[in-house]
This record gives C-alpha cells, sequence and structure tokens, in this order.
C-alpha cells in the first residue's frame, strides 16, 4: 500500500507561491535570506501542514520527500521532506545547490560541517549544530556545505519545507573512514510523491 500523498490546503499554497513569486534567475545570499523571512511566516498560516498528515497509521513511518512546485526552467524546486521519530540522514551535500530548509512541524536537530573539496577522501570541518523548531531555518549557500539533520523526538514525526535552487536529483553522502575523513558516495534523490 502507498503512503498517502499529503493534501496541501489551497489558502497556504497561495501563500507559498506568493512567498517564492521572485525565484528564478540570479540569485544572491541577501535574496536566500529574504525568502527565508518570507517563508517562516507560512508556519502560522492557515493550512499549513502537518507532520500527522504525512504518515498512514496502517504503515510504519517512512522518510518522505514530496515535490510540491519546480520552476520550469529547473531554477528552483520545493519540497515537503516528512521526518519519522528519531530519523537522521547521512552526511550529504546539496550538489553546489543553495537551500532553505524550514521545520513547520516538530524539531529538527542540524549538524553543518564544511568540506575541504578533496574529491577523494575528504575532510570534514564542523562549523556548528543548530536545533531548529516550528518557524526556524537552516541556510546554505556555500557549495562546500555538508550537513545531517536529525528528528529530535523519539515519538512524533516531524516536516520541513526545503526549497533548493535547482533540482536536487543526485548529490554526495559522506561516510567518515578515520578522524574527520570521508569517503564519498554518489546518491540519487528519490522522491515519494509530486503535487504540482
Amino acid at each position: 500500500m502507498p503512503h498517502p500523498q499529503i493534501a496541501i490546503a489551497a489558502s497556504w499554497s497561495r501563500a507559498l507561491r506568493q512567498a517564492t513569486s521572485s525565484l528564478g534567475g540570479e540569485i544572491t545570499p541577501k535574496d536566500v535570506t529574504d525568502l527565508r523571512d518570507a517563508l517562516t511566516s507560512l508556519v502560522w498560516a492557515e493550512g499549513c501542514p502537518r507532520a500527522a498528515s504525512f504518515f498512514s497509521d496502517a504503515q510504519a513511518p517512512r522518510y518522505r520527500r514530496q515535490l510540491i512546485a519546480a520552476a520550469s526552467d529547473r531554477s528552483y524546486t520545493i519540497l515537503l521532506i516528512a521526518w519519522p521519530p528519531g530519523y537522521v540522514t547521512p552526511l550529504h551535500d546539496h550538489a553546489d545547490l543553495w537551500g532553505i530548509e524550514l521545520v513547520l512541524d516538530g524539531a529538527l536537530q542540524v549538524d553543518e560541517f564544511f568540506s575541504d573539496g578533496d574529491a577523494q577522501q575528504p575532510e570534514l570541518q564542523p562549523h556548528r549544530s543548530l536545533m531548529l523548531g516550528s518557524g526556524d531555518a537552516a541556510v546554505f549557500i556555500d557549495p562546500a556545505y555538508v550537513h545531517r539533520c536529525r528528528n529530535l523526538s523519539a515519538h512524533q514525526p516531524a516536516l520541513s519545507l526545503h526549497v533548493y535552487g535547482g533540482e536536487l536529483d543526485r548529490y554526495q553522502s559522506f561516510v567518515e573512514v578515520s578522524d574527520n575523513l570521508y569517503r564519498i558516495a554518489q546518491q540519487q534523490a528519490v522522491l515519494d510523491a509530486v503535487s504540482i
């Protein structure tokens, strides 16, 4: 039985389209910060999706990515990501894309690193750990940015909105082989549902 596609309220969808209407073309770091600020208000807007609506009572919860908007020129994509209780991603990059990760429901921990760019065995330098609750966002612009995300609750799912400066269909994950040295694995990003 497939997982249900999340229903997105028309009023919230309109507010999201309005907040992202300036996307496309060349984006500056200030544009990304301004977009994050505009998106933050959506968390408290009528019809904002909630984590529980992403999971069926009949199935074990699993990590899910649902595309909700994309530019025809592939200059941006917008996803909802559902996080089962306690779920942790591997360390990963974003294929040189800028991005915003906004928590809509629940709480996520984001551990941030920067890679030295070595294609064979990169060294990752820890940057910081962010604790993000509803309305909080992580922003990344630097191509050397790598992070790991964790749903902080052992019992409740979480839901986040992700905006990427392009199509995130591939990325690299990082597996530690020794102190701060990692092996890179090429990954394909998989979508669970499309609602555009």
